[in-house]
């Protein structure tokens, strides 16, 4: 039926109470849909996905389970790191930015736990650290230093008191907006969005994914702490810097972490350096062994920044700047250095799982006080068998093989090499072999003579 023009409320005649009156009504009942439908179901959204589950994830890491912490909540990482730190309480630590995550515990022969994404400059490496040692000591640190740490321009003073962030997962008001957000820029699909309810048919949320990135593509914290590119890796999602065209186009005009030293008589900054030299004394001082290096750049990033060296005095004179502290580093900036290339980057200042296994040899080569924590022989034949890749692939993870994400034309495998099989000793009689006749233990003795006469003329000739 028909509403009749005449009979529509119009503003004009209302008196201004009234019609106050009115919007308020409407404003009441938009709240109260607010909080009775929308909220109530983004914190059941968010229970469900993990990505508020902090605690429950860590747990579930600590006893060894393969499950991946991935929040799109927020990216600020301290408040889970701290909290794994303590369940796992471990022998060698790794520490620094993003560009130290790709360490994992399966080539270290000690517990192991990497800490990277912690520190985005010297005062946060600090405070860190001092609240890692409140916790638990370990025996020896691994610490990947960001050039652009060094300079007044990334961070004005060195020796401010920054301390570690937390409460980063909690139920408020931003958190609770996450699902409505993701779903309305495209993040998440409806089939996401209605996970939960799908749960009830027993078709939700994975039980060992924690986090809206692990349930999507795989792509989180594993149980040391490491992070998982799966994602990109294996062509589920686009990589944001492709083809590194994102850094370059920072190297080129000098933004962010790439920007260009104007004055560069004290680049390296003198108080920056002194300021990481008093980190590392406090760490040898307590008995800590620890172990610093310059993490690499893609050789594509590399060669533009060496190009332009003048505007990077930073990082050219930083490995010598440390040494005249006493701080001896291992600079792989250059990544052919470690027999690394644009295969093994995941963007243009990220180096994938095997750049890192090839670091971590490095590491070994110039200490040999770090040998005791390495598996040596199973981080030789990870690079062996992965070279050119960014993930060493693993069925817990992902059934999916690494593709060339950033079309450089890498070539990658499609199947994982089955182990070689033990060489037979033919003298050797394994138990179900059929017995062997007279004349084929005559022509046995024969081969073996020849061997022998063989390896003598052999020895004689050299």
């Amino acid at each position: 039926m028909k509403v009749p023009f005449s009979n529509i409320v119009k503003r004009e005649d209302l008196s201004g109470k009234a019609y106050l009156f009115l919007c308020g009504r409407a404003c009441a009942l938009s709240l109260a849909v607010l909080f009775l439908f929308f909220l109530p179901y983004s914190a059941w959204w968010l229970a469900k996905s993990g990505d508020l589950a902090v605690e429950e994830a860590v747990d579930e890491q600590a006893k060894g389970s393969f499950v991946l912490f991935g929040s799109g909540v927020s990216q600020d990482f301290v408040d889970y790191k701290l909290r794994l730190y303590k369940e796992v309480r471990p022998t060698i630590v790794a520490i620094g930015s993003s560009r130290v995550m790709q360490f994992r515990s399966s080539a270290f022969s000690s517990k192991f736990l990497n800490m990277g994404g912690v520190a985005g400059n010297i005062p946060v490496l600090r405070s860190t650290i001092d609240a890692m040692l409140r916790i638990h000591k370990p025996e020896a640190v691994i610490i990947g230093l960001d050039f652009w740490w060094f300079m007044p321009a990334w961070n004005a003073d060195p020796f401010m008191e920054e301390p570690p962030t937390s409460g980063s997962y909690a139920y408020g008001l931003e958190a609770l907006k996450k699902p409505w957000t993701w779903l309305l820029e495209g993040k998440i699909s409806w089939r996401d969005f209605l996970a939960p309810v799908r749960g009830l048919l027993g078709e939700g949320f994975r039980g060992d994914r924690f986090g809206i990135m692990a349930q999507q593509t795989d792509d989180g914290f594993g149980p040391d702490g490491s992070w998982y590119y799966t994602g990109e890796s294996t062509g589920q999602k686009k990589p944001f810097d492709y083809r590194f065209q994102d850094t370059m186009s920072q190297v080129v005009g000098g933004a962010k972490a790439f920007y260009h030293v104007k004055d560069p008589a004290d680049a390296p900054s003198s108080r920056h350096l002194d300021a990481f030299a008093e980190i590392y004394c406090r760490l040898q001082s307590r008995g800590i062994r620890t172990f610093v290096f310059i993490p690499p750049l893609a050789e594509k990033i590399y060669l533009a920044v060496r190009e332009r060296e003048a505007f990077y005095p930073h990082l050219f004179s930083l490995a010598g700047a440390l040494q005249s502290r006493g701080i001896n580093v291992l600079d792989v900036t250059d990544p052919r250095r470690l027999f690394s290339g644009d295969c093994e980057f995941v963007d243009g200042f990220h180096g994938g799982e095997v750049t890192y296994l090839r670091i971590l040899r490095s590491l070994c080569d110039q200490w040999a006080a770090l040998l005791p924590y390495v598996d040596i022989d199973e981080l030789n034949r990870r690079i062996l068998e992965w070279q050119g890749h960014t993930l060493v692939h693993d069925d817990r993870l992902t059934p999916l093989f690494e593709v060339d994400s950033q079309n450089f034309g890498c070539p990658k495998k499609k199947s994982v090499t089955p182990p070689s099989p033990e060489p037979k000793d033919q003298n050797v009689m394994e138990e179900n072999d059929p017995p062997r006749s007279d004349k084929e233990e005559k022509k046995s003795e024969k081969t073996e003579r020849q061997k022998k006469r063989h390896g003598e003329s052999h020895r004689n000739s050299r």
